[in-house]
């Protein structure tokens, strides 16, 4: 009878002891047993639709009560994720795994879900946030100039541009959280100034989506994921950035969650002082500019809706200087063009294994150019020129996603609608527009585990062009184990964009004139990629091959008509053509290896030339990183040559022609180490080894710039460089989302 009236005793009070018991978790390192401090701590009881977050401390450890089942998460940078069910009653130790490089980065960018870029139809580059960290890029051109197939034109004062896989800029999509980047100068977005203090990584999908995003996106997709406002009741951070070629940064930002709802502001100031290889005086090669970004978000979770509004600032002054005058040299010409961008964007997603996205943006985009007479002799500057290029567009893009329960069937049909307008001196005083009003479904169907097939239309409305009947096919088979194959073909369609129809730009620097006898392009698109790897616990490498074929009629292009002033024409058709092996290997925690070798071909077809011939352009990328994870310090070397390329000239008689740039090599060395238990990151380190300024070109002046004679600047030469980033954040352990 006692042992009875014992276990009864035990049965009843037992559970109520354990109920609300404080349960100890340490976080640590699993191959070295240490703590891991700052890791990010999500607990979802089970049948609950609340979680609570929380922070592990100095030691590691995290304190909470617990009286039921809780599925933990667990994230910090450099480990993998950690997913498990822990049980009231006893404490735990959670070992996580170092991070040997991401072969599963979770990608948002094309998907039905967000999942995994291994999963993904789509060869999705992902640049993840230690990348970020270690290359201290302050915006797109510094990330970028060293990934493989991606090439850059710069124009000392109208910024950086790029191509991808051989096509100009115009066929490659600039998104920042799915919003299109306007404000395209002479065709492409200025890199430089789309800054990523506030990017938690970024999506590379090279090759036709053009059923997805529609015009401009031919080439590819580049899309800035910027960081969500983490579970923390408080974080802050603030940065700095300077270089010794005269670029001084700062930036600083905070955010706030309370219950349903979050806030976050973050805010930078960009300067640079301009620089010329040589002494010229007063004007710069390299122009000076001023930029102030900022951005601010609101975002409301609810039980089976949440609402995400997001507000964004440019401004940016750039400063063109004039020779002094004769016969005195005391007075000069300046012009002055201020740009303004400001983007508003409201996101409505409901939650759920189909859920429906909303995305509503408006911008607005506007140039101001104000030429100065300026007498140095006494402080003051007269206006005597003032001409204003304003530009807006909005946005409004809708998906619904459904995949069966099987997981072997999925759909997604969505609507896009775009209305762009521009307006001002340089468009004749006149309003001009244009609207695309589009349709398109994609079906996902995986008739085998390993095989996946991805079908997919787009059908469109646009005020200006007729537009035809969009279609691609995707298809992924992985029929060994670390074997992946990926096909993809595509039609495409671009109608010219109104900058490109009617932008007057003329001033002492440029002389590039719109063409609205143009037509649109037609294209079709090929690309295949082979990959194998092989991923263990300390060591992970994966070996990629991949081809690719881009055929255009009808190509836009920004051609020189031999008196340094340019103009668009349609060349009769376009080719590109390319390949190129890559390899990633890591050993932890010693280093991590990327190698890329490739060459891009190039033909044109256009009057007095039919030959179609195939200039090819080779180029070599690789990214060595040392690691002594034990005082978490990171010594990485950049490294591409970038070969000969063709460009597009045209005659003093009035006929296209092609012409040549030289090529040139790259290097860059940075370190990395952080202190005060990673709070404190520092950067330092060289950029551009070799000192390349200028390169030959040959068959015209050398770019949109009129004034660089024979050369084309490429970079600003060798200089070095200090980036600090400090970080802070208050965990509040019983803040809960709905």
């Amino acid at each position: 009878m006692k042992i009875l009236f014992g276990l009864v005793f035990i049965g009843i009070w037992l559970p109520m002891l354990l109920s609300g018991q404080e349960m100890p978790v340490r976080v640590v390192d699993s191959r070295t047993g240490k703590p891991v401090a700052f890791a990010h701590v999500k607990a979802t009881e089970s049948g609950s639709k609340t979680s609570r977050y929380f922070v592990s401390d100095f030691d590691g450890f995290v304190k909470f009560t617990i009286d039921r089942p809780t599925v933990f998460q667990v994230t910090y940078v450099g480990f993998q994720a950690y997913n498990d069910t822990l049980f009231p009653g006893k404490g735990e130790t959670i070992s996580l795994l170092p991070e040997v490089f991401s072969l599963d980065e979770i990608v948002v960018t094309a998907q039905y879900n967000p999942g995994s870029a291994d999963r993904s139809l789509y060869r999705v580059n992902v640049i993840n946030q230690l990348q970020l960290r270690r290359s201290a890029a302050t915006d797109l051109t510094g990330l970028l100039r060293n990934q493989m197939n991606i090439r850059f034109s710069q124009d000392a004062s109208l910024g950086t541009g790029m191509t991808l896989q051989g096509l100009s800029g115009e066929h490659v999509k600039i998104l920042v959280d799915g919003v299109p980047v306007i404000g395209r100068l002479n065709g492409s977005v200025d890199l430089s100034q789309i800054n990523l203090q506030n990017a938690r990584q970024v999506e590379i999908i090279e090759g036709p989506m053009s059923v997805i995003y529609g015009s401009n996106a031919l080439a590819g997709v580049v899309n800035i994921i910027p960081n969500e406002i983490p579970g923390n009741s408080l974080t802050a951070n603030a940065g700095t950035f300077l270089e010794s070629v005269g670029i001084i940064n700062f930036d600083g930002g905070f955010s706030l969650r309370k219950g349903k709802n979050a806030f976050g502001l973050q805010a930078g100031r960009n300067f640079f002082s301009g620089y010329s290889p040589e002494d010229g005086g007063r004007a710069k090669l390299w122009k000076p500019r001023r930029q102030v970004n900022a951005d601010a978000n609101h975002s409301l979770s609810l039980k089976k809706l949440s609402v995400k509004i997001r507000l964004s600032y440019f401004d940016e002054l750039l400063l063109i200087r004039g020779d002094l005058l004769p016969p005195y040299f005391e007075r000069a010409f300046d012009n002055h063009f201020g740009t303004n961008r400001i983007t508003a964007k409201a996101d409505i997603s409901t939650k759920g294994a189909n859920p429906f996205t909303a995305s509503n943006s408006l911008s607005f985009y506007r140039r101001i150019r104000t030429l100065y007479y300026n007498d140095l002799t006494i402080p003051e500057k007269t206006p005597t020129e003032y001409d204003t290029t304003g530009f807006g567009s909005f946005l409004s893009r809708g998906m619904y996603s459904f995949r069966n329960e099987s997981g072997k069937f999925g759909s997604q049909i969505g609507y896009d609608v775009n209305a762009e307008w521009a307006t001002g001196d340089r468009i004749g005083n006149q309003t001009q527009d244009v609207t695309d009003i589009a349709g398109f479904a994609t079906i996902q169907y995986q008739p085998l585990e390993w095989f996946s097939l991805q079908p997919g239309f787009r059908y469109a409305y646009n005020s200006r062009f007729s537009s035809p009947l969009i279609y691609a096919m995707h298809a992924k088979a992985g029929p060994h184990k670390g074997v992946m194959f990926r096909a993809s073909y595509s039609s495409g369609f671009r109608a010219p964009s109104l900058k490109e129809l009617y932008l007057f730009f003329v001033d002492v620097n440029h002389d590039i004139t719109g063409n609205p006898d143009l037509k649109p392009e037609n294209s079709n698109h090929v690309q295949l990629q082979l990959t194998h790897r092989i991923e263990k616990v300390t060591y992970a490498t994966e070996t990629e091959a991949r081809f690719f074929l881009n055929n255009i009629e009808n190509q836009i292009t920004l051609a020189e008509t031999g008196d340094g002033s340019y103009t668009y024409f349609n060349l009769d058709q376009s080719q590109t053509m390319g390949y190129s092996v890559g390899i990633r290997s890591s050993l932890y925690p010693f280093f991590d290896l990327r190698l890329g070798w490739g060459s891009t071909g190039k033909a044109n077809r256009f009057e007095g030339n039919e030959s179609m011939k195939l200039y090819w352009s080779p180029e070599v990328t690789s990214e060595v990183t040392c690691r002594m994870d034990e005082i978490d310090l990171h010594i990485t070397a950049i490294y591409k040559y970038t070969g000969k390329t063709t460009r597009i000239i045209m005659r003093a008689d009035g006929q296209l022609d092609e012409g040549s740039m030289d090529a040139y090599h790259n290097l860059d060395l940075t370190v990395l180490k952080t202190f005060m238990n990673k709070r404190l990151a520092a950067n330092v380190g060289v950029r551009n080894l070799f000192d390349v300024t200028n390169i030959t070109s040959t068959g015209g002046s050398g770019g949109v710039h009129s004034g660089a004679g024979g050369n084309v600047p490429v970079a600003w030469g060798r200089t070095f460089f200090v980036k600090l980033s400090f970080n802070i954040s208050k965990n509040e352990t019983e803040t809960k989302v709905k």
